[in-house]
């Protein structure tokens, strides 16, 4: 291999390494960056729409998910007294389910035997604090019958009908108030599940690095090999069909002029110009290619004087 075709390959091969090198990092803080989302959305929404008197929200995580949501739906065949919400998708998990307000110290314990506990928060409506079930009832019960009494009104005034209307939302309520004051025992659970994150350690990083960096490097290793033999490929194939101006010897082949650069180099090396001139030598027909003696230069002198 000739010097200048070594040159040429040692920095190309150069150059692929810093390329190598640039995509590995790019690649490594792409991907370091990069968080995966859950939508917890719909079943957010559902948890507060709820009515139940105490609620409580807790963020899991796990290294092993899909362990997870076998555990998690062992607790809820265990300890649920009803169930509401199961969403299990591919990563992630949302359950929203009640339980006896005794046993959700012991749910946390078992989520905290496979898992990780994130959050735990637990919230009272402190709108029923001071209403107990009893007094609730009657309430409900005298409102029912006061409804009874005005729609046997035949010809109710303005009066009685917006009462009726009054009444109407009052029972609702009421009836809203009993079925939160029946679950006082219970609490309404949801549980989000995602993957536990990893922590990137130094020797993490590096085996990170080093591996993204060997695979792009073979990678434009092969690239580079399959771009140059394509090209001299299509050099040979394009100098085959005939194409002027591409020399069979691949990329550093020289280009051969033709048509008037032709006739103007043959024109210069014929007559002389440029660096190769041509030497001309003159043969005189009367000239002597001997020396002649003096005598005889007299005598030819005299002879043309006569």
């Amino acid at each position: 291999m000739k010097k200048r075709e070594k040159r040429r390959v040692k920095g190309i091969a150069i150059f692929i390494v810093f390329l190598a090198i640039a995509a590995s990092i790019v690649q490594w803080q792409n991907k370091a960056g990069k968080h995966e989302t859950y939508n917890f959305k719909p079943a957010q929404n559902e948890y507060w729409d709820l009515k139940f008197l105490n609620k409580a929200q807790i963020s899991f995580s796990s290294p092993n998910v899909a362990k997870a949501k076998t555990e998690i739906e062992k607790i809820i065949s265990e300890h649920s007294t009803k169930q509401i919400r199961k969403q299990s998708e591919g990563s992630f998990g949302a359950y929203i389910f009640s339980v006896p307000q005794k046993d959700l110290p012991i749910i946390v314990e078992k989520l905290r035997s496979f898992g990780s506990v994130n959050s735990q928060t637990e919230q009272i409506d402190t709108a029923l604090v001071n209403i107990d079930y009893e007094s609730e009832l009657v309430r409900l019960q005298s409102y029912e019958r006061e409804q009874a009494e005005l729609n046997n009104v035949r010809f109710p005034t303005d009066t009685q009908n917006r009462r009726k209307e009054e009444l109407h939302s009052l029972i609702q309520s009421t009836r809203s108030n009993l079925d939160k004051l029946k679950e006082s025992n219970n609490v309404l659970l949801f549980i989000t599940l995602v993957p536990q994150q990893k922590t990137n350690t130094i020797e993490v990083t590096i085996k990170s690095l080093a591996l993204n960096f060997f695979s792009w490097l073979i990678i434009f290793t092969v690239g580079a090999i399959l771009a140059y033999y394509g090209t001299r490929l299509l050099m040979y194939f394009l100098a085959a069909l005939g194409v002027k101006g591409i020399g069979a010897g691949g990329l550093g082949g020289s280009y051969r002029y033709g048509g008037y650069g032709g006739y103007y180099n043959r024109y210069y090396n014929r007559y002389g110009y440029g660096h190769g001139k041509r030497k001309v030598k003159r043969i005189y027909k009367d000239k002597r290619t001997t020396p002649v003696s003096e005598d005889e230069n007299t005598e030819q002198s005299e002879e043309g004087k006569q």
